[in-house]
């Protein structure tokens, strides 16, 4: 007897479970654009993802802020001014909220009643959420075990609230950017790892040693960042240091960075070591990491993932960093040295030991773990798992398979596999 489910054939039900393109809504946080340049690390990531799943065939509608730039087809989130007109001037007064918050409540509403409209027109399979606002992951609990959320940052208010409820039970399901992360949101939901990805392709990489020894420090530049403690260390060892990043903690760089600077400016003896060369673009970015030793990574707080450790080993560039949040899960010792936080004789030493750190196993590191590929990878296995759970057609489908993969076994067919939409 032949395996079918309402008449769908058992090719058919393959085809509809393992190879069509999936419809997937992507909720973007809606404060900034999902556009260069970019406000942050999320804003790249969710650009990333759409444009890639795009470019893989599936179908996304991305619900962001009305000047992001993106191959998926972009459905606005509500404006401010669209706000204004819809509610009175006091309007979050009488209801005990502040105006900002009212507006993020009113734009996450708005947003998933037409994604919850479009499911009952069958035009959403998955729905993956990005916003780090609690309204999404509470309204989420209709689409199930179908609906995502990626947790990017620490525990917030508003995230900690959505936790509090799902904490209760809930069927979505959670990822994680990092292992660290993951732990981070363990006493609430379980979550699985699917780590970021960046364009490597778009970074060109040197793979060649480095004979002109000088150092890169780049990031925003504040307190958690611990700039000056890169150029304390640098200092220390008389090495020369390359800084670059916005000034986004004026009080910081007035009183930590600013008299580093001026006092290796003017001192008398030696050359200065120190080079503050501003706020990059992507590409001036490549370019000093490509002439770099090794970036210096001096974070202080437990980043949930770290950007710039993935942008640096693109350009074949090793690491000398703190061993912070998910710092030791993407530097390997093959690709860069990690020390204790705030450990400046480890560190120190470090600018001896890196040198021996292949620049090609860098860049390998990157292509392997870092990129955008294996990114999507990650999530699109979650996605299909999702929908087949859920999909008494898929459930046909994948039993189908199986048979057929034994009867194709038991005969010794090595016939190639059909290629299908990943």
């Amino acid at each position: 007897m032949s395996l079918t489910h309402s008449n769908v054939s058992i090719k058919d039900a393959l085809i509809n479970a393992d190879y069509r393109p999936l419809k997937i809504a992507i909720i973007a946080h809606s404060l900034y654009p999902i556009a260069q340049p970019y406000a942050g690390g999320l804003e790249m990531i969710t650009q990333l993802l759409c444009d890639e799943l795009v470019a893989r065939g599936h179908k996304v509608l991305l619900y962001a802020h009305k000047d992001s730039q993106t191959q998926a087809t972009l459905i606005p989130l509500m404006t401010r001014e669209q706000f204004d007109a819809l509610v009175y001037d006091n309007e979050h007064d009488a209801v005990g909220m502040s105006r900002e918050d009212m507006y993020q409540y009113l734009v996450y509403q708005q947003a998933l009643g037409d994604i919850i409209a479009r499911d009952n027109r069958c035009e959403i399979d998955i729905v993956h959420n990005h916003s780090l606002y609690h309204v999404p992951m509470l309204v989420g609990q209709a689409f199930g075990k179908r609906f995502f959320t990626t947790f990017h940052t620490p525990i917030f208010p508003h995230l900690r609230l959505a936790l509090l409820t799902l904490k209760q039970g809930t069927t979505t399901q959670f990822t994680a950017i990092s292992a660290h992360q993951q732990q981070l949101f363990d006493e609430f939901v379980p979550s699985k790892v699917v780590y970021n990805g960046i364009d490597v392709d778009s970074f060109r990489a040197n793979i060649e040693p480095i004979d002109d020894e000088v150092y890169f420090w780049y990031g925003r530049i504040c307190p958690e960042k611990g700039t000056h403690l890169a150029m304390q260390y640098c200092q220390a060892a008389g090495k020369r240091l390359i800084i670059a990043g916005p000034e986004s903690n004026q009080q910081y760089f007035d009183n930590e960075v600013a008299p580093l600077l001026a006092a290796d400016a003017n001192k008398e003896n030696g050359e200065a070591l120190f080079n503050y060369v501003g706020h990059l673009s992507k590409e001036q970015i490549n370019n000093y990491l490509c002439q770099s030793t090794a970036m210096l990574f001096t974070s202080t707080w437990d980043e949930p993932y770290g950007l710039t450790l993935a942008e640096s080993l693109a350009c074949g560039t090793p690491v000398i960093g703190f061993d912070v949040g998910a710092g030791a899960e993407i530097i390997t010792k093959e690709t860069g040295i990690i020390v204790a936080k705030c450990d400046e004789p480890a560190f120190i030493k470090a600018f001896e030991d890196i040198k021996d750190i292949s620049r090609k196993a860098c860049r390998q590191r990157a292509e392997q773990f870092c990129s955008v590929a294996a990114m999507v990878d990650g999530y699109i296995d979650l996605y299909r798992q999702a929908v087949s759970s859920e999909s008494p057609i898929a459930n046909v489908a994948s039993k189908a398979h199986s048979v057929t993969f034994n009867n194709h076994y038991t005969q010794g067919d090595n016939s190639k596999n059909k290629q299908r939409v990943i």
